[in-house]
């Protein structure tokens, strides 16, 4: 955790390896968070008490408790990184996480409203059409171009 003017940031940074391996490429996002100070019921909660936090996400579509998770456990200035494998397609893909707050008794927090951010990753369709296509005639000594109308 990051202490930074009386308030403590954590930090989740995402990887996202665009498959397949020959065309591997990697993009990387930053989801970062304030550490709760209060207790659901508005009691306290001292950053010593926050044991770990989990982090769920899912690919085009809402986390839940169900949902892929990763965890980040509070201690120093650590940063988690999570890769997500991403192959290549023509829409784009929204990745959405939600956070919970363990403490050290092992009790939950409720889950975080969803944060959600949207990669393209390279198509797969096939390449476009091209364009302004022009062609030019060389002809030599004694070479007589005729050129033939269409209707």
């Amino acid at each position: 955790m990051l202490k930074f003017a009386g308030f403590m940031f954590v930090g989740l940074l995402v990887t996202l390896a665009m498959l397949p391996a020959a065309h591997a490429a990697t993009a990387a996002s930053k989801l970062s968070w304030d550490a709760p100070t209060t207790r659901v019921d508005g009691t306290m909660l001292p950053a010593s008490e926050i044991q770990e936090y989990q982090i769920f996400y899912a690919i085009d579509g809402t986390p839940s408790i169900t949902s892929s998770a990763a965890t980040v456990v509070s201690v120093g200035e650590s940063v988690t990184i999570l890769t997500l494998d991403l192959p290549p397609r023509e829409a784009p893909y929204v990745v959405s996480f939600a956070i919970l707050t363990v403490d050290t008794d092992g009790l939950k927090s409720p889950l975080s409203d969803a944060v959600s951010k949207t990669f393209n990753v390279d198509s797969t369709a096939a390449p476009g059409v091209p364009t302004n296509l022009q062609f030019t005639i060389v002809c030599g000594d004694g070479c007589e171009i005729t050129e033939i109308g269409t209707d």
